[in-house]
């Protein structure tokens, strides 16, 4: 079971959800969480917020950005990520649109994977992210 952690903007929410279930149909395998997140990122309740996203993101093994038009303009897509590599684990895009629709992606994603909406593609990608860890070996929670 790989469990991924989603990270998109809200309102890409539609082909969030059928992504979501159109995967889960083709990969029984794959597990997502997110967190849909509608309060600004620099209000008085984003620390709060903030934990709770981190504590999301230390379950899963990587982080999956949903890139639409304005992915690259959200500072809670450009956290997640962030805080994903600061755990020391992988991060991938996947073009919810047409690529020449998505003109920019979040910075983080620079010279990470970036595929587009192709079901196998993708979990393709994402198994050649996750390295397997040996049952038993604890991680550190530094490394997640």
């Amino acid at each position: 079971m790989i469990r991924a952690f989603l990270s998109f903007v809200e309102e890409d929410l539609n082909l969030v959800n059928l992504f979501r279930g159109q995967a889960k149909n083709q990969a029984s395998d794959i597990e997502f969480a997110d967190f849909s997140i509608k309060i600004p990122f620099d209000s008085l309740s984003s620390g709060y917020v903030a934990r709770g996203l981190a504590d999301q993101i230390k379950l899963v093994a990587l982080t999956i950005c949903l890139c639409g038009p304005t992915t690259y303009t959200s500072k809670w897509v450009d956290w997640e990520l962030r805080k994903t590599m600061d755990l020391g684990k992988p991060i991938m895009g996947v073009y919810l649109y047409n690529p020449a629709e998505v003109p920019k992606y979040p910075e983080p994603l620079a010279g990470h994977p970036l595929v587009p909406w192709n079901i196998n593609e993708i979990v393709r990608t994402m198994r050649s992210l996750v390295v397997a860890k040996p049952r038993g070996v604890k991680r550190d929670r530094a490394h997640g």
